[in-house]
C-alpha cells in the first residue's frame, strides 16, 4: 500500500485549479494517497460558497475531494 502523504489547503487549492505553484508539490505526492484534514475540506467548501460556486461546481470540487 502507498503511503499516505497530508495535503494543506493551499497546496490542495493549487492542484485542484492545476496552478503553476502545484508544481513544486508533485513528486512529493506521486504515488502516495493524498489525504486532507477535516478542517481543509471545510476551508475548500467554504471558498467555493464565498466565491458563488453553481452546483455543477461544486459537484466537481465533491468529486475531486
Amino acid at each position: 500500500m502507498a503511503s499516505a502523504v497530508l495535503l494543506d489547503t493551499d497546496v490542495m487549492s493549487f492542484l485542484l485549479k492545476n496552478d503553476s505553484r502545484a508544481e513544486l508539490y508533485r513528486n512529493h505526492v506521486a504515488g502516495r494517497v493524498p489525504v486532507l484534514s477535516f478542517m481543509t475540506g471545510a476551508e475548500l467548501y467554504r471558498w467555493a460558497e464565498i466565491r458563488g460556486w453553481g452546483e455543477a461546481r461544486r459537484d466537481g470540487l465533491e468529486r475531486r475531494l
